[in-house]
């Protein structure tokens, strides 16, 4: 019982750690609401003697299986980012043709990550918030957008735009 609570695994002096070269435990998980979904688990990887130990997947029972649920696995990580750098540059374009200015700071009322994510497109393709913001780090990285000052120079505004677009 100590193992189950602490989540380790481990049980006092049974070793069951050195007894085998791999240990992992299917366990229940919530959903994105905060109601237990009862088809949802987690499997949790304790140790992998030869190979890495790996991230933990959740899986849902459907049809007497336990599949990998969309959206969670690393690959589905990974197409969502570029899905989200794809989202954010169109948006962006667009906000910037209706002359709706975004920032980069967090702290600002017209957040590009929180304006983005209100429209129609990102619900459509399920991104978020945080897809967004880790989108826009990226695009910044690889200087595909930029901050533009304008305004008068006593009160400087700053906005979002593409990297290479004068306005």
């Amino acid at each position: 019982m100590q193992g189950i609570n602490s989540g380790s695994g481990l049980s006092g002096s049974t070793a069951w750690h050195g007894a085998f070269r791999f240990r992992q435990y299917l366990k229940g998980t919530k959903g994105d609401g905060e109601q237990p979904d009862n088809d949802l688990r987690e499997l949790e990887f304790k140790k992998n003697q030869y190979g890495p130990r790996g991230e933990n997947i959740v899986l849902r029972y459907q049809a007497g299986l336990f599949l990998p649920e969309a959206g969670v696995s690393s690959l589905d990580k990974a197409s969502r980012l570029v899905k989200a750098e794809e989202l954010f540059m169109d948006l962006l374009r667009r906000f910037t043709g209706e002359s709706r200015n975004v920032s980069d700071k967090a702290t600002s009322p017209t957040y590009a990550p929180t304006a983005f994510a209100k429209e129609e497109e990102a619900k459509k393709y399920r991104i978020k918030k945080p897809d967004f913001e880790q989108a826009m780090r990226d695009l910044f990285r690889t200087s595909r957008i930029r901050v533009e000052e304008y305004g008068r120079p006593s009160r400087p505004y700053s906005r979002l735009v593409v990297a290479g677009v004068e306005r």
